[in-house]
């Protein structure tokens, strides 16, 4: 059984975590951060807790990625220290256990991948499927039909010759191959999931889980998105889409904020990027299973810096 932690440790581990998301700490902040860390056991423990939260969950408090007005804004802080206090002080064994699994999302998923891994895999008709990061999936084959349930992630398939139809289904909706090589990218929020599919050759079939819209046919060079209602526009497939499958991350005139939230994918924890920094257009070719050396990369070539705050919280901003 955990032992209990005082409130007042949790309290604070909360409140330097949401220090450490509204922007980098200053010398003197970090030194104060430390001699409190360093004080008492408890804030030890606390500060273990709060680290281990973002290693299993990527916690960062909803009401603070969206400044809204500032009595709002303080009210939403407010909030959100009261509830990460409360998830500091329940940390533990459970939530280690889960920083240990698949997503917390798809426990129950037959086949997955850890946050930063990849796998190549072959069905048993001949299908060829790639999982990217932090992926769960299950398979299912009758005499009916092929069907691959995405719980969370991205996969990319390119189908077997079979009478069955392949479907890839999501808490969106579904995909249905049409003689193809496409790709799916389920981001599993409970809130407001979404799906999106690029078609590299043939074609497929989209259909929203509530039938709210006609299905639409996505033909190869296209990408779109749907929710459970809706299906976006199409729009043509980036050149880099499927670079992961190679291991690397393409990067052509892509602003800093996207290249760091796609570096963010294969890595525990919290990536900030301070606001100044997001736009700087960045090129070149990353190896995704170092993503340390991807720091080091954008650091040398963008007048920037990259800090370390913990193993599980890196903040990049203006030099």
């Amino acid at each position: 059984m955990t032992a209990a932690l005082s409130p007042h440790a949790a309290r604070d581990a909360a409140q330097w975590l949401v220090r450490l998301r509204d922007g980098a700490l200053s010398a003197a902040e970090q030194q104060a951060f430390e001699r409190w860390r360093d004080s008492h056991p408890d804030h030890l423990e606390a500060w273990r807790r709060a680290e281990l939260l973002c290693q299993t969950l990527a916690v960062v408090p909803p009401a603070l990625r969206q400044p809204s007005q500032p009595s709002q804004s303080q009210r939403d802080r407010r909030a959100s220290i009261r509830h990460l206090a409360v998830l500091i002080a329940c940390a533990g064994p459970s939530l280690w256990l889960a920083s240990r699994s698949a997503p917390w999302q798809s426990w129950r998923a037959g086949i997955s991948t850890a946050t930063g891994e990849m796998r190549h895999m072959t069905l048993a008709d001949g299908t060829q499927l790639a999982l990217n990061t932090a992926t769960a999936i299950d398979i299912a084959f009758d005499g009916a039909c092929r069907l691959v349930t995405l719980h969370a992630g991205e996969i990319h398939v390119a189908t077997a010759a079979d009478p069955r139809p392949l479907l890839v289904r999501s808490a969106s909706g579904s995909v249905r191959a049409i003689g193809t090589r496409f790709g799916v990218r389920h981001d599993g929020g409970l809130l407001s999931p979404r799906t999106q599919v690029s078609v590299t050759d043939g074609a497929v079939e989209i259909v929203p889980v509530d039938g709210m819209q006609a299905a639409r046919i996505v033909k190869r060079g296209w990408q779109t998105s749907f929710d459970n209602r809706a299906i976006a526009p199409d729009t043509p497939v980036a050149a880099a889409a499927s670079g992961w499958l190679q291991g690397v991350l393409i990067a052509e005139r892509m602003p800093l904020g996207e290249v760091l939230a796609q570096v963010a994918r294969y890595r525990r924890g919290v990536v900030r990027c301070e606001p100044a920094v997001a736009q700087l257009p960045v090129d070149g070719i990353f190896q995704l299973k170092d993503t340390d050396r991807i720091f080091e990369l954008l650091q040398l070539s963008l007048p920037l810096r990259v800090r370390l705050h913990t193993r599980y919280w890196v903040s990049v901003e203006a030099r």
